[in-house]
């Protein structure tokens, strides 16, 4: 569940006393590294591959948990005093951030969105309706210590899962070589030649799917939550229904139902799950329907990004390229 006020508050005065006790932490890494605090191991990920030798990589988030529920730790605060640069998705999906950046106090905190200058967001209304309520209590409470990077406006409310396109991933990574040349003028060169070799090696991914998918001919099939659209629209996939549209909230019993009647009506193949939502849900599906179940890990990077959703692509590949059940 979202964090509550009170409980943001606490946070709030948790972060404080720590901060009081410990006390400041500069912002330049080892041996003079820019200290990069990324979100999640995604961003995480890009930041290591384009900036090299001449940055210090941190993820908030080790992979377990949910984006959208996550609930800041005491030690966030810490790591973001100490950070240069904030990396993170953007379009409201880590707005549970702002009561550790404005405890942090870090002033020259530069924010860096990897959505910034993305114009195709895809709307989702359960994503847009809680993004929408909580853009309007971080205008109302906007603090100094948030500074944002001077880069193309991005539409504030949308699916914020932009990271499961590799042409997005360019975006992404082109948005913080943006940032990194400016505060670390002397890396530029550096940081110019990673940025041009991690967007070949994109491309390669990208075209590598595209071939390995082009030959189903069912491209259907249903999320556990829309974590995927993006991914579907560049590869030319279709998702019909999500299990969980709002993440943390499993359907009723009445929306089951209609799930079961679509998976046998419309003859969908796949359903997917995610380790970070755990949920018996499709493994009913699949008893009573024959559906078969497959996991789609929309956080993973073990072995970097570009290998993760190369393996991703493979099982949906071959979940989908199954026979038509009789």
């Amino acid at each position: 569940m979202y964090v509550s006020e009170v409980g943001r508050r606490m946070v709030v005065l948790a972060c404080t006393l720590l901060l009081c006790c410990t006390g400041r932490v500069t912002s330049g890494g080892t041996a003079g590294r820019l200290r990069v605090v990324a979100t999640i191991g995604v961003l995480a990920d890009w930041a290591r591959e384009v900036g090299g030798n001449r940055v210090e990589v941190t993820s908030l988030l080790s992979g377990n948990e949910s984006p959208h529920t996550y609930e800041v730790k005491p030690a966030d605060v810490k790591t973001i005093a100490a950070a240069r640069i904030l990396f993170r998705v953007g379009l409201g999906l880590e707005d549970w951030l702002d009561p550790a950046v404005e405890n942090a106090g870090n002033k020259k905190l530069v924010v860096v969105d990897a959505s910034a200058g993305i114009t195709d967001i895809i709307t989702d209304t359960e994503h847009q309706a809680k993004s929408e309520a909580r853009s309007e209590k971080r205008e109302a409470t906007t603090s100094e210590s948030l500074a944002p990077s001077p880069r193309p406006l991005t539409p504030s409310v949308g699916n914020p899962h932009v990271w499961l396109d590799p042409e997005y991933a360019k975006v992404g990574a082109a948005n913080l070589v943006t940032e990194l040349v400016r505060l670390d003028p002397k890396g530029e060169s550096l940081y110019r030649a990673r940025q041009a070799t991690y967007s070949n090696r994109l491309d390669s991914l990208s075209s590598a799917i595209a071939a390995g998918l082009a030959e189903l001919e069912d491209r259907r099939f249903i999320a556990y939550h829309d974590a995927w659209p993006y991914f579907a629209r560049r590869f030319g996939l279709e998702i019909v229904a999500a299990v969980e549209p709002i993440p943390g909230q499993e359907p009723s019993a009445r929306e089951l139902v209609r799930l079961v009647d679509l998976i046998r009506r419309e003859r969908i193949r796949v359903v997917t799950t995610e380790p970070q939502l755990p949920s018996a849900l499709p493994e009913m599906l699949r008893q009573e329907t024959g559906v078969k179940v497959v996991v789609l890990d929309p956080l993973a990077c073990e072995g970097g990004y570009i290998a993760a959703l190369g393996r991703a692509a493979d099982s949906l590949k071959a979940a989908l390229g199954a026979p038509v059940r009789p």
